[in-house]
């Protein structure tokens, strides 16, 4: 009886999911089954006693109580999504504007880039706590600044709130920056020297190969750090949701039951913000070098070209049949 030999791709293909099998028993065992536990947990009232967790199923009395018998919940989540639309756009420009300037070939490049990621290194929720409270994640002197005084008083409460709050913390954004700018450094680095060449000789400004060629070629490397930007904001220790998540799972008349609703209902939110910064920044079906109005007008062009093709053809077989006769 013949054996069945296994063919060179199967033992490959057996070694990889070998490799990968540690991996998997661990983020089952430490994140699948944690999350299935919390959504459990979330229809459910815990309280914890001598002996042990005490539970009973409660059905979507945790959600109603999130949005409709908790006052300050819902608050704290809309000013979460305000600080988040307006903390990712200043990250990504200031890393990108930052990975432009490394890309140069200047003196020390090596010495800033080391810089510019040591926060990353360092940053933690204690050590931001304590440079909080000493006021060095602030503009010195900012808000007393006439012209912004002058702003905050014509703004609505919301918006100037979010504004304010953006001064007082400005130094702390630009900390999250330190992985963003070497990703994009990176995408900077692969963009092919003749494609500017390319653009230089069809007479493109250096503003005119940024946005025709520079930006084109990091926009999947933008959405990335997107994603990373968004989700480390919102899973730093600071955060004001997690921290209100984190005070409600021990008391007793809220408990972990109502927490893990809130962390789910968290979790909802923050899918949604990812998903209205990729439906705004995500990647598009767009020409080559990534211009859709560019690629619209080539499309009206062709178009063009081939009617007028099509005229000249008629007009030559007009003028043949004229000939024969």
């Amino acid at each position: 009886m013949k054996t069945k030999r296994i063919t060179k791709t199967t033992r490959d293909a057996m070694r990889g999911w070998l490799c990968c099998l540690p991996w998997l028993a661990g983020f089952a065992i430490f994140t699948l089954y944690p999350i299935y536990s919390t959504f459990k947990m979330s229809f459910e009232s815990v309280v914890i006693s001598a002996e042990g967790l005490v539970r009973s199923s409660v059905g979507w009395d945790n959600y109603r109580r999130v949005f409709l018998a908790d006052v300050t919940f819902p608050g704290i989540l809309i000013d979460y999504v305000g600080s988040i639309i307006l903390e990712v756009p200043i990250v990504i420009v200031f890393s990108l504007i930052i990975a432009l300037i490394l890309s140069k070939d200047i003196k020390g490049k090596g010495f800033f880039r080391t810089l510019f990621f040591l926060p990353v290194i360092i940053i933690s929720g204690p050590i931001i706590q304590k440079f909080m409270d000493m006021g060095l994640m602030t503009i010195q002197g900012a808000q007393s600044n006439p012209v912004l005084l002058n702003i905050l008083e014509v703004l609505p409460e919301s918006v100037s709130g979010l504004l304010l709050k953006l001064v007082n913390s400005f130094v702390m954004i630009l900390w999250f920056s330190g992985v963003q700018i070497l990703l994009l450094l990176s995408a900077l680095q692969k963009i092919d020297g003749s494609m500017y060449e390319a653009a230089r000789i069809d007479g493109a400004s250096s503003w005119e190969c940024f946005w025709k060629v520079t930006l084109p070629n990091v926009r999947n490397m933008i959405v990335i750090c997107l994603i990373y930007t968004i989700v480390t904001i919102s899973t730093f220790d600071t955060n004001t949701v997690i921290t209100t998540i984190q005070t409600n799972m021990f008391q007793t008349s809220r408990g972990m039951g109502y927490a893990s609703a809130q962390a789910w209902v968290y979790f909802v939110v923050l899918l949604l913000v990812i998903g209205l910064f990729m439906l705004l920044y995500g990647p598009r079906n767009e020409h080559i070098y990534g211009n859709t109005k560019l690629a619209k007008l080539e499309l009206k062009r062709a178009k063009k070209l081939k009617k007028q093709q099509e005229k000249d053809l008629k007009r030559l077989y007009r003028e043949s049949r004229r000939y024969r006769e």
